[in-house]
């Protein structure tokens, strides 16, 4: 009982007042801060399960992003047919369609949509070449990155997609 008590307080270092390992207090899960976006950039995530969609949104919002949740491929529609966000993070297995497939409808009816980063589970070559070739700008699998890594990399994508759209201009 005493290790498992030490290995929560590794994964709990606020429980009872210490932290793990000797570490400070902050040190086990670091925040990072990052400048507000000027002006504030508009993600839409299209993601069905809600406590990944929460995860991302959480980190999103503290790092001065708006986000917008779509749960389904039909919102996602609907969605930019309201809003112009700056960025698209797209899962693959939605409750009503394909991500694939939200993918060719938003180039068929929004030429000049913004940006696509698919953010899947899949990671097989062929699916990360199919998403390239319908035209995301990146293919990322959930396991390998974190909601911070993300983050960090969202300038630099809506700041690719405004040179795509320069250039077809």
């Amino acid at each position: 009982m005493i290790e498992a008590r030490g290995a929560s307080l590794l994964w709990f270092p606020d429980q009872a007042g210490i932290t793990g390992a000797g570490l400070p207090a902050g040190a086990v899960f670091p925040v990072r801060a990052k400048a507000r976006q000027t002006p504030e950039a508009h993600v839409l995530m299209i993601e069905d399960d809600s406590s990944i969609a929460e995860m991302y949104r959480l980190q999103f919002e503290h790092d001065g992003y708006r986000v917008t949740v779509a749960t389904t491929g039909e919102l996602a529609v609907s969605t930019l047919s309201g809003s112009e966000p700056d960025l698209v993070l797209l899962d693959l297995l939605l409750p009503d369609r394909s991500g694939f497939e939200v993918l060719v409808t938003l180039n068929e009816r929004f030429p000049n949509h913004p940006p696509v980063v698919i953010l899947s589970n899949y990671g097989e070559p062929s699916m990360i070449d199919r998403g390239r070739a319908l035209g995301a700008i990146e293919y990322l699998v959930k396991s390998r990155v974190t909601p911070a890594d993300i983050s960090e990399q969202i300038p630099g994508w809506i700041e690719q997609g405004r040179r795509r759209g320069r250039k077809e201009s």
